[in-house]
């Protein structure tokens, strides 16, 4: 199953970066941007790690992490995240007992790998431990190439042609997989659809969905927000590297 991050910050633009960037780097990535939907997130899942930023409306960073160390007792490593000067971080970070911090100023590359690093990756990387995919395509010889290529990379690999299908096999918990990848265009319900039906459910909460399309990129993004996918990729750019950077 991939590490779970949690991203607590009040900017869409930032979440939105670093929710995607997580995911495409092979991680879980969920947001919170306030006490109610911090304490949401905190109910449904359990985190590997939380990055939390400094200065926000309703809550200061430092306070959010010694009430997850202390109130919630949660086992997750904490990293404050800000715009401040990196000195000022790292005496914040210090003095509340954070495991690190990631200045915003260096750029989504550097935190994602500051991140792999924390969660046991070594050399800028995380561990990787093979994983069940599904692939939802009507397109038998798109399935066909994904399936092939995951599989060399050692991957358990499952394919569906539908999303009544696919259903089948999420619903029984010895073939749910790990990772959704999924088409867009398919014939009854579509992909936006099946995808808002995996994210509504709360018995898949580990699932991921990238979507998997050659829809225009502005399409897919507006899904990825309103459909709450974990990311996506274009079929037209889909070559082994991109779609094993999904799962390392």
């Amino acid at each position: 199953m991939a590490a779970r991050v949690l991203v607590i910050d009040d900017s869409p633009m930032t979440v939105q970066l670093m929710t995607q960037a997580l995911a495409q780097a092979g991680l879980a990535a969920d947001a919170a941007s306030d006490l109610a939907s911090l304490d949401e997130r905190l109910g449904a899942n359990t985190y590997d790690l939380v990055l939390v930023d400094v200065n926000m409306p309703e809550m200061y960073g430092d306070d959010v992490v010694e009430f997850l160390k202390v109130q919630r007792k949660i086992q997750a490593r904490l990293f404050l995240y800000s715009d401040i000067s990196e000195e000022e971080l790292s005496a914040k970070a210090k003095n509340v007992g954070a495991d690190g911090y990631i200045t915003k100023s260096s750029g989504v590359e550097h935190a994602i790998d500051v991140i792999r690093e924390a969660l046991g990756g070594g050399g800028g990387g995380v561990i990787v431990q093979a994983r069940r995919v599904l692939v939802v395509d009507d397109s038998e010889a798109t399935a066909r190439l994904l399936e092939v290529e995951l599989k060399a990379q050692g991957h358990e690999v499952m394919t569906a042609n539908s999303a009544d299908a696919a259903t089948k096999i999420i619903l029984k918990k010895k073939t749910r997989p790990d990772l959704v990848l999924l088409d867009v265009n398919m014939p009854g319900v579509n992909g936006e659809e099946f995808c808002r039906f995996i994210k509504g459910n709360s018995l898949f909460a580990g699932i991921q969905v990238v979507l998997c399309s050659a829809e225009a990129e502005s399409e897919l993004q507006r899904i990825v927000k309103t459909a709450g996918a974990d990311g996506y990729v274009r079929k037209d750019s889909l070559i082994a590297r991109e779609i094993l950077d999904l799962l390392t």
